[in-house]
């Protein structure tokens, strides 16, 4: 192999890794952080935030698959610095929807799996866990990653 095939080599092997470390997320979906409400804040008034812009996380709860939608109930989990993917921790400050006229196969979006969203606010929707009622964030979202399981 000659040094010129070597340079080309570790030049895109470089490119992929660095490109790799990006995230599944673009600088301008990664700027809506710098201007969104804390989700406490969301949680306590929701109302007050229909239409506004949104990128959360945390784990699947739940997919209801209905004729014109999907539904996805998820467990809000703080989102790490770099990649935005939801943490393994305790700390919740609720649970949401996320809405999309995507299909999300249950078979893959199953509960426990950890995903980001981004999307806008667009309504609440009243629910029950359990028997307590219950105020859903309801997020149309834009964007979708579930993250792959690490073993």
């Amino acid at each position: 192999m000659g040094v010129k095939s070597l340079q080309f080599f570790i030049l895109l092997f470089f490119s992929t890794a660095t490109f790799s470390l990006a995230g599944p997320f673009t600088k301008e979906e990664k700027l809506i952080l710098k201007t969104e409400p804390p989700f406490s804040a969301i949680m306590a008034h929701p109302e007050a935030y229909i239409g506004t812009r949104l990128f959360v996380g945390g784990v699947i709860a739940q997919v209801q698959n209905l004729p014109d939608r999907s539904l996805m109930e998820v467990i809000h989990k703080p989102l790490s610095k770099s990649f935005k993917v939801p943490l393994t921790t305790d700390l919740s400050y609720g649970r949401f929807l996320v809405s999309t006229r995507k299909f999300l196969d249950p078979s893959i979006y199953t509960k426990g799996k950890s995903v980001t969203v981004i999307g806008r606010l667009s309504r609440v929707q009243p629910g029950i866990i359990g028997k307590r009622p219950y105020k859903y964030p309801v997020i149309s979202a834009s964007h979708i990653h579930l993250w792959a399981d690490i073993y």
